[in-house]
C-alpha cells in the first residue's frame, strides 16, 4: 500500500496518545503537543435549504487537566452562508478530550455556485494545544425537485394506471441514511472507523431511458448519498497521496491547469436504476470500463471534475506540456514536450474512473479472508427502498460494503 510514511509515523504517535489517555485513570504525566483533531462522520456538503446539521467531532491526543476552550473558524464564510453552534467556541472540560458542535447552513439562498470552505482552529486557552489538520467543507445552492416534462408526466400517469406504482414516491429529493463498512486492510490508511453511517438526500428523476412498460430512475445529484465519500476517496488517491502529489508529471499536470482544489467541482449522476415490479426489486449494475478499460460489472457512477476536463481539453486540443526528462550538467533537470494525449495513456490523469473503478462486483475477485465481499442488492417496498454492494477502488485493500435506504416521498 502506498503512503506517506512520514504521515504514518505522526498518525501512529497521535494514536498512541489516544490509547493513554483512554484509560479511567488519566495519565498527566505526557507533556508534550496536545494535538487537536476536528472531523466529521456526515456528509460534508451542506445545500443552503438543507436542514441537516454537520456535526463536528473534536478529539484531543490526551486529556485536558483544567477547563479549556478552542475557536474555531470558517473561512470563506464572510458572508454568513454557514453558522457554527456557539460561534464556534467549544468548551473541552477538565479530565476530557472530546467534545462535538454542529455546523448548519443559514438559508440565506446567497450562494449560485458550489463553495469550499475551510473549517480551521483559530485559538485556544491551553498553551499545549496544537492543531492537526483543518476540515473542509462544501456549500451548495439549494437543492430543488426536477422538473419533470410532459412526456415524463405521461409515463408516470401510465406506471400508475397500469401496474398501480405511484413513481411520483421515487422522485424529487429523498432523504437517504447511508452506511458504509471498510475493508479491514484500509483501517489506518484511508479510514479511521471500521463503519461511518450518515444521512443524506439524493435528487432522483425519471430516466430519459424509461418506456411505457420499463420505469427507469436517474439519481441527478448525490447518488446513493455518496459525493462526498467518493470524492474524498478520489483526493485520498490523489493530491493527498504522498507518491503521486510528488511525482513531476502530475505536479506539471496540475500547473498546466491551474488546479485549485476548493475552486474544482466534483460531481456523480447514475442512470438506469430499473423497478422490477413482480420481484420487487431494482437493477442497478451495469457494464463500465475498468482503469485499465476492460469492462467489468460495477455500480455505473459517471463522474465530472473539472480539473479532469481541462486537462482532457488539452488533450483534445492536441496540446503538449514540458515535463522533466533526467538531470543535464549540475544536475539541472531536462525538460522535454510531451503531447497531454500520451501523458494521459501513460499515466497522468486526474480521471475519477481510473482511481474509483477497479474490481467487479458480481463476483469476489478478491478473495480476502474473511471475505469482505457482498452480493449487490436493490429493493422496495411500501416505505422505503434500499440498495447493498461491493466497491473498492485503487489502492484498497479489499472491498468496501455500502448499505443505502431511501425514504419514500408521501
Amino acid at each position: 500500500m502506498r503512503y506517506n510514511y512520514y504521515y504514518l509515523c505522526l498518525h501512529v504517535l497521535f494514536l498512541l496518545g489516544l490509547v493513554t489517555s483512554c484509560s479511567n485513570d488519566i495519565d498527566y504525566t505526557y507533556k508534550g503537543s496536545n494535538y487537536i483533531q476536528i472531523s466529521t462522520a456526515d456528509d460534508p456538503a451542506i445545500a443552503e435549504n438543507d436542514d441537516r446539521p454537520v456535526t463536528v467531532d473534536v478529539l484531543l491526543a490526551t486529556a485536558v487537566e483544567t477547563d479549556a476552550t478552542i475557536h474555531f473558524e470558517l473561512s470563506g464564510n464572510e458572508d454568513g452562508v454557514l453558522n457554527m453552534e456557539n460561534d464556534g467556541n467549544v468548551l473541552i472540560k477538565a479530565g476530557e478530550k472530546k467534545a462535538s458542535f454542529k455546523v448548519a447552513s443559514n438559508h440565506k439562498g446567497l450562494i449560485k455556485a458550489q463553495r469550499s470552505m475551510t473549517l480551521k482552529v483559530k485559538d485556544y486557552t491551553d498553551p499545549r494545544m496544537q492543531a492537526w489538520r483543518d476540515l473542509k467543507l462544501i456549500v451548495k445552492p439549494s437543492v430543488e425537485s426536477p422538473t419533470l416534462t410532459e412526456e415524463q408526466l405521461e409515463l408516470i400517469k401510465g406506471y400508475k394506471e397500469k401496474y398501480g406504482l405511484d413513481l411520483n414516491q421515487f422522485i424529487g429529493v429523498l432523504k437517504c441514511h447511508v452506511e458504509i463498512r471498510y475493508p479491514e486492510g484500509d483501517i489506518g490508511i484511508f479510514y479511521d472507523e471500521e463503519t461511518r453511517s450518515f444521512e443524506g438526500k439524493s435528487v432522483i428523476t425519471l430516466s430519459d431511458n424509461a418506456t411505457a412498460e420499463r420505469p427507469i430512475l436517474k439519481m441527478i445529484d448525490n447518488p446513493m448519498g455518496l459525493t462526498s465519500f467518493l470524492w474524498e476517496i478520489f483526493q485520498k488517491e490523489t493530491i493527498e497521496e504522498e507518491s503521486w502529489a510528488t511525482n513531476e508529471r502530475n505536479q506539471c499536470m496540475l500547473t498546466a491547469i491551474g488546479f485549485d482544489r476548493d475552486k474544482e467541482e466534483f460531481e456523480v449522476t447514475l442512470d438506469n436504476l430499473e423497478l422490477l415490479l413482480e420481484e420487487r426489486s431494482i437493477s442497478f449494475l451495469g457494464t463500465v470500463l475498468d482503469n485499465y478499460d476492460e469492462p467489468i460489472t460495477s455500480v455505473p457512477f459517471k463522474y465530472s471534475f473539472t480539473a479532469w476536463n481541462r486537462w482532457k481539453q488539452k488533450a483534445d486540443n492536441g496540446e503538449k506540456v514540458a515535463v522533466p526528462d533526467g538531470d543535464g550538467d549540475g544536475g539541472n533537470p531536462i525538460y522535454t514536450e510531451y503531447s497531454v494525449s500520451d501523458l494521459i495513456e501513460e499515466g497522468t490523469t486526474l480521471e475519477p474512473r481510473i482511481y474509483l473503478v477497479t474490481s467487479t462486483v458480481d463476483e469476489d475477485i478478491l478473495e480476502n479472508e474473511p471475505s469482505d465481499f457482498i452480493e449487490s442488492k436493490g429493493s422496495f417496498n411500501e416505505d422505503t427502498f434500499t440498495f447493498q454492494f461491493s466497491w473498492d477502488h485503487a489502492y484498497s485493500a479489499g472491498y468496501t460494503q455500502i448499505y443505502v435506504t431511501y425514504t419514500l416521498n408521501k
